[in-house]
């Protein structure tokens, strides 16, 4: 993962060993969530505030699990090309455009979706980007 604060990029960060497989998303979660795990990620602190006496972090942690388990999108990642890879991302992401898109308040997700892949054997590439400045300023690097 390659984490961008203040416009400053800090070193990538390894989430699976190189023999796992899956799908990590971050920033506006909430349409995501509700798709792949389903449920949303506010679904145990709603949880916890409705059952009296309170559950432990313990409980809420496994009924989470048990949910996670049951509930998430029959997703097969370790076979999928490439192509289908970049399908989904840009699913997920117009997904949470759209959603962002329809409740209340400002849209917090949005604008051109820009999709780049990093493969083992070609590195990162960008499939789409947005353009600034014109094209000859934005060349594909050389392999």
């Amino acid at each position: 993962m390659i984490q961008i604060e203040k416009g400053v990029s800090k070193q990538p960060v390894l989430l699976r060993k190189e023999d796992q497989v899956g799908i990590t998303w971050g920033g506006e979660s909430e349409a995501v969530s509700r798709l792949i795990l389903g449920f949303s990620p506010h679904f145990p602190t709603a949880l916890r505030s409705a059952i009296n006496p309170k559950p432990s972090q313990q409980v809420l942690d496994q009924l989470t699990a048990h949910l996670r388990n049951n509930l998430q999108a029959p997703i097969v990642f370790a076979p999928m090309p490439i192509q289908d890879t970049i399908d989904l991302a840009e699913f997920l992401v117009h997904t949470a455009i759209m959603f962002s898109r329809f409740t209340p308040g400002p849209p917090s997700v949005g604008g051109p979706i820009e999709i780049a892949a990093i493969t083992k054997h070609e590195g990162f590439k960008w499939i789409r980007r947005k353009h600034y400045y014109s094209r000859e300023f934005n060349l594909e690097p050389a392999p």
